[in-house]
C-alpha cells in the first residue's frame, strides 16, 4: 500500500467516527450529560487516535465523551460560555485565551498540588498565561515554537540562521504562510527587536507594519494548516514561518525540511487543558486533567499521526526514542529551559488585537 505523506498533518474532521463517540448534538453531547461516571470533552486533534485514552477510561471508570474541535480558539471558548452546564467539563484553547477566560469566570481554579507538576520543564510549569493573580486555571501539556521551517536541500542552516532569509529578493515567491496573524506578526516582532512581541508602542507597531510590507513580495502562498503543509511538502515552497508540528512528521515522511529558531528568537504555540467552571463533574475533569498530564498519555501525544508537538513532561520526553527527541528538540532534557525555550516568547493576545487583525488582514490583501 502506498504510504500516504500527509497523514501525520491531517485534522481529524469527522468526530462521529471516533471510537466511543456519543451522538452529539450541535454543540454537545445528547445522552445523559449529568452522568457521574462521564466526562465530556472538547479538544483539538490527537486525543481520538487509537490508545490515547484507553488507560483513563480502564483504570478510572469514566467514559470519556471526545469532541474534536477543526474551529479556532476563539470558538471554543465560546462554547464553554454558551453551552449549558457540563456540555463540556473540559477545553484545550491556546493558553493566550486563558486570562480573559478566567477573568471572565468561564474557568475552574486549578490546585498545582492535584497535578504533576514537578515533573515538567519548570518554565511550563509556571507558564505565565496559566496563571492569574497567583491562581491556577489550565496546565500546558502539548506546546512548540514558531521559527523558520525551511528546505534543507536549498538551504543551510547557516542560511536561515536569521529571518534576513525570508526578505531576500532571490527567495521571492517561495515563502509560504499560515493565515493566522499571531504568530506570524510575533515572528516577526522578535526579528524587529522586541522581546516582549506582543507589547508595542504605537512606533513598534507601526514598525512592525513597515517590516510586513517588506515581506510581501516573498510570500507566495497563505493558507490554512493542511494547505500550507501541502504547497510545502510538493516542494512548491522552500521557507515558512513555523516550526516542529510541521517540519518533524513531514521530515519523518521523508521529505526535506528541518526547522530551528533563527538567533532573532520565536514564538511558542501551545495547548493549555482547562475545566470549566460550572462543571456539574468537577472530581472526573480533575481525574482527565491528571491524566493528561502524565508522561504515559503526553508520550503518545507527541507523535501523534495529526501533527507532532513537544510535550512539557520530561519523563514523556525520556520515554520517546532518541530520534523523536531529536526531531522535537527534546534530546538535551537538562538544558531544555535554558537553551532551548531561553529565546522564545509566549504567545499572547495583544492589548489591541483588533490592529493587529486589521494590519494582517492588509498584509493579505496588499
Amino acid at each position: 500500500m502506498k504510504k500516504n505523506k500527509f497523514s501525520r498533518r491531517k485534522f481529524i474532521k469527522s468526530s462521529a467516527t471516533v471510537a466511543g463517540l456519543v451522538t452529539l448534538a450541535p454543540y454537545g453531547f445528547v445522552r445523559n450529560s449529568w452522568a457521574a461516571s462521564e466526562v465530556n470533552v472538547l479538544a483539538f486533534g490527537g486525543y481520538e487516535e487509537p490508545g490515547m485514552l484507553d488507560a483513563f477510561e480502564k483504570n478510572s471508570g469514566i467514559k470519556v465523551n471526545l469532541k474534536i474541535h477543526d474551529g479556532s480558539d476563539e470558538e471554543m471558548v465560546a462554547l464553554i460560555k454558551s453551552s449549558a452546564p457540563g456540555t463540556f467539563d473540559l477545553i484545550t484553547p491556546t493558553s493566550a485565551y486563558i486570562p480573559q477566560a478566567a477573568k471572565d469566570g468561564l474557568l475552574m481554579e486549578l490546585n498545582p498540588s492535584d497535578f504533576p507538576l514537578e515533573d515538567y520543564f519548570s518554565i511550563i510549569a509556571n507558564w505565565p498565561p496559566c496563571y492569574i493573580d497567583g491562581k491556577m486555571y489550565a496546565i500546558v501539556n502539548r506546546f512548540g515554537y514558531y521559527g523558520i521551517t525551511y528546505n534543507h536541500n536549498k538551504f543551510s542552516e547557516s542560511d536561515v540562521s536569521s529571518y534576513d532569509v525570508m526578505f531576500d529578493s532571490a527567495n521571492k515567491g517561495r515563502v509560504a504562510l499560515f493565515d493566522w496573524f499571531l504568530p506570524n506578526m510575533g515572528c516577526m516582532s522578535k526579528y524587529n527587536g522586541n522581546a516582549n512581541p506582543y507589547d508595542l508602542s504605537s512606533s513598534e507597531f507601526s514598525a512592525l507594519n513597515d517590516t510586513l510590507s517588506d515581506l510581501r513580495p516573498n510570500v507566495g502562498f497563505i493558507g490554512n494548516t493542511s494547505q500550507v503543509i501541502q504547497a510545502m511538502a510538493s516542494e512548491s515552497y522552500d521557507l515558512a514561518i513555523a516550526g516542529e508540528w510541521v517540519q518533524a512528521g513531514m521530515y519523518d515522511d521523508g521529505l526535506p525540511f528541518k526547522a530551528l529558531v533563527p538567533k532573532e528568537g520565536g514564538v511558542t504555540w501551545d495547548q493549555a487543558v482547562c475545566i470549566a467552571a460550572n462543571t456539574p463533574r468537577k472530581t472526573n475533569a480533575i481525574k482527565f486533567l491528571r491524566y493528561v498530564t502524565e508522561p504515559d498519555f503526553q508520550a503518545k501525544l507527541a507523535t501523534a499521526k495529526t501533527y507532532y508537538s513537544m510535550v512539557p513532561n520530561k519523563k514523556a520526553a525520556s520515554k520517546l526514542p532518541m530520534d523523536k527527541r531529536e526531531l522535537l528538540n527534546l534530546a538535551d532534557i537538562d538544558k531544555f529551559d535554558e537553551v532551548f525555550m531561553a529565546n522564545l516568547s509566549p504567545r499572547k493576545s495583544p492589548d489591541n488585537r483588533d490592529e493587529w487583525l486589521n494590519s494582517w488582514e492588509s498584509f493579505k490583501n496588499s
